[in-house]
């Protein structure tokens, strides 16, 4: 290998590693995970604080299904947030929901199937 395909090579593994550890990117979101854990009918943690552009990764545990629902005031699917999120996913064991949220407000939500498990994401700028 010369010196420039060697230089090349270590440029490329090194904004590889850069872009792999979120120091860069097009934007400083992060991910934060609500769970619903085996044999509990609640998700944890219960409500969040995120900020505008940052993602909710929703994740069945679970060995049965759960479902997110957002909710208004009177349990819409629609919320009153700026973003009007609608979320209407049914989450089967192992499986996960992805969500970013760009608007600040306060987003409720619930599962369907289990009228006690409920949840709020509050974004702020």
């Amino acid at each position: 290998m010369d010196a420039r395909t060697r230089s090349i090579s270590v440029l490329l593994a090194t904004l590889l590693l850069l872009i792999g550890t979120g120091r860069i990117s097009g934007a400083d979101a992060a991910d934060f995970n609500v769970v619903v854990k085996p044999g509990t009918t609640m998700f944890t943690p219960q409500e969040i604080t995120i900020k505008a552009g940052d993602r909710v990764i929703w994740v069945n545990e679970d060995r049965e299904d759960h479902s997110v629902m957002s909710s208004g005031p009177v349990l819409e699917k629609t919320t009153v947030g700026v973003e009007r999120l609608v979320i209407d996913t049914l989450l089967h064991p192992g499986a996960s929901y992805t969500h970013s949220f760009h608007e600040p407000g306060t987003y409720p939500y619930f599962c369907a199937g289990h009228v006690q498990m409920w949840g709020a994401v509050t974004v702020e700028q």
